[in-house]
Order: structure tokens, then sequence, then C-alpha cells
């Protein structure tokens, strides 16, 4: 069995960035697209993967950069045998310094695809179910108190209890307020945390965090660098989650001896792709650090990759799922469904990534790589 051709995929996708300080401050609003992966054997065997790679305001990453990336390293993936999906990686890491997102889609369409080649879901290839649901978040949008309760009551009647609030898009007076409004709103067992989008400069940051901080709120990254968020996190005392500033193992390592991250959110592209957040996985389970599992953007196909992943690890140390699947892509046929705020794998699972994708909407690939 060989991997006999690797195409790749560009579809448009309109992420929306309305509920932060990116819609202000950002001159150059880029087109962004998921890529989709496609991995095809001399058997029929077909694996898939995508990233949506995030604005170079965002991420310090270009989503030419996956294009580019994958047809770098094709000539170590095409005529490989896909069960021997360690090897390849190992190749495409020594081949590839960086470029997290060209990896997290590569990766991922090689877990698929040697999953499927064993004929197990892939879940079950990375050692089995621990968990048997998990808990997704919602992004509550902010109005006023009668509007953001309205918001909260309508995702409590779906299930959710873990709720993101997006601030740091205006004045500081202004994020003091919406902080203490919502923990007003808040109910005990909810789990509820503020990110400013690396918004904040340290001075408001600890600003606001010292007015509101006998409500104990969590705040998510809210600075633009590692050394800002440790410098504020040390001088306030509340609870703190790091994301963005998270770029590998030794980042993650170095947070957790330093007690600045009570919970971190692991993007997979940030991070190095799909098998350093694996790696990350791994040290978090041993450390007790709740993780949330995710990446920029995606659509079902990314849904089922992290799904997959998150249910390696004990229930409580997954924080929160993002929902990634849109009634404006429906690239999947049978995506994952949220249930009262939470997602499981099905009862029996397809083999590999258990998904089915509409190749129809895939259009014209943009690159075809054969041996």
């Amino acid at each position: 069995m060989k991997i006999k051709k690797i195409s790749l995929y560009s579809i448009p996708i309109n992420v929306g960035m309305e509920l932060t300080r990116y819609v202000s401050s950002q001159s150059i609003n880029p087109e962004l697209d998921t890529l989709v992966v496609k991995l095809e054997t001399d058997v029929g065997l077909v694996g898939w993967g995508e990233v949506c790679s995030a604005p170079p305001y965002y991420l310090p990453e270009l989503s030419s950069g996956a294009r580019d990336g994958i047809i770098h390293v094709s000539p170590v993936v095409i005529g490989r045998d896909p069960r021997e999906v360690r090897a390849i990686i190992t190749d495409i890491a020594g081949a590839l310094r960086g470029h997290g997102n060209a990896k997290t889609a590569i990766e991922m369409a090689l877990w698929d695809l040697a999953a499927k080649a064993h004929n197990i879901p892939l879940v079950q290839l990375w050692g089995g179910k621990v968990s048997q649901s998990l808990p997704v978040l919602a992004v509550v949008r902010i109005g006023t108190k009668e509007e953001t309760t309205a918001s909260f009551k309508a995702f409590r009647e779906q299930g959710y209890s873990r709720f993101q609030i997006k601030v740091a898009s205006g004045e500081a007076e202004t994020d003091i307020e919406t902080i203490q409004m919502v923990m007003e709103i808040a109910l005990p067992h909810e789990r509820i945390w503020f990110d400013p989008n690396r918004g904040w400069l340290v001075d408001d940051a600890i600003r606001v965090i010292t007015a509101v901080k006998h409500l104990s709120p969590m705040i998510e990254n809210p600075c633009e660098s590692y050394e800002e968020c440790r410098n504020v996190a040390r001088r306030t005392g509340v609870p703190f989650m790091l994301d963005e500033v998270l770029d590998g193992p030794r980042r993650f390592l170095q947070g957790v001896q330093e007690e600045i991250m009570d919970v971190a959110s692991l993007k997979m592209s940030a991070v190095g792709g799909l098998e350093q957040t694996r790696v990350i996985m791994e040290f978090g389970r041993e450390l007790g650090v709740p993780m949330r599992i995710e990446d920029y953007y995606g659509t079902g196909i990314l849904l089922a990759a992290v799904t997959h992943m998150a249910h390696t690890l004990p229930r409580r140390l997954v924080f929160g799922l993002y929902d990634f699947v849109s009634e404006d892509l429906p690239l999947v046929k049978n995506p994952l469904k949220v249930t009262q705020g939470e997602i499981c794998l099905p009862g029996n699972p397809l083999p590999g990534l258990g998904i089915e994708i509409n190749e129809d909407l895939l259009g014209q690939a943009v690159a075809a790589l054969e041996g």
C-alpha cells in the first residue's frame, strides 16, 4: 500500500472578527480560506486533512505558506506506506521547520489515512476513548445587561455551560463594566473566561483585573507576548489561560513551571502542528492542566480531528471544544453534532476520522502532486 497522490483544495471562508479588537485596529483584511488536503493510495483509501490559516496579524502564518509547505514536503510523503505514519511525520519535520499550518493539515490527513489502513477509528489508533462526551464552549455577544442575559439564557437552554467573552475592543472602563456584568449573570457551575485577544497593554491589563479581582475572573492571553502575560499574571493573581503565545511544548512547560497558566488553549497551527499538539496533551495529562484543543478555524474535518484527539483525555482535562461546523460550508456530509452543549463520537464510528466529504464543493485542485 502506497500513497500515490496529494491534492490541495482552497475554499473561501468567512470567519468574522466583529467580536474582537481586530475590527478597528487592522487596515488589511485578508481573504481567508480553508485548505483541504486529500491523500490517495494505490488501493483506493483516501485521507483528509484541513487547516484554516489565521490572518497574519493574529498568528505568524500565511495561507500560501500552508500550500507551499505541503508541496515542499510532498517528496517524503508520496510513495510511502501510510501505516508508517510516524516515520513519514518524522521526515516531514526534518524537511520543514515551523509552518505549523502546513503540518497541521498534512499530519491530519496522514493519521486519517493510517487509521483507515488499519480499518479502525482514529481514536482507537491513538489508544481508545477515555471520555464518552466532552463540553463545547459558546462565544457570547455582549450588549446591554438585558441583551447579554438573554444570550446566556439561549445558550443555557441548548445545554452550554462554558462561555468565552471577548473584551479589549474599547476602553478599559468598558471592559471592567463588562466583566462585572457577566460575573453577576454567571451561575455557580459555569466556566466563564474573558479574552482580550492580546489587546491589553500591561498597565491596562493590571488596571482592569485589579478592579474586578474580587470576582476572580479567568483571563485569556491578555497581552501580546508571553513575558507581558507573565508580568500581569504575577501581579494580579487571577486565574489565567494562555492561548496564542503558546508556540510549542517548551513554552507550555514554561507556563506550568512559572505557575502562570491554569488552563491552556492549544491551537495546532500555533504550537507546531497536530503532532506537537499531541505531545503537549501528554504533558497536560501528566501535569493536570485543563486544555482547549482547537485551531484558528475550520469545518467538520477539523472538528472530527479535535474530537478524536480530545476523547483520549479524561473529561476533567478538556476545558471546552469549539464547534467549527458552519451551515454556510457543508463540506462534511456527516459532521459531528453538538447536543446539549456536548459533543461525542458515534457509538460505531467509521474508520479514520469517520467523515464523508462532499467533493462537489471542493472545486478544482490548486495543486495535484503525484510520484
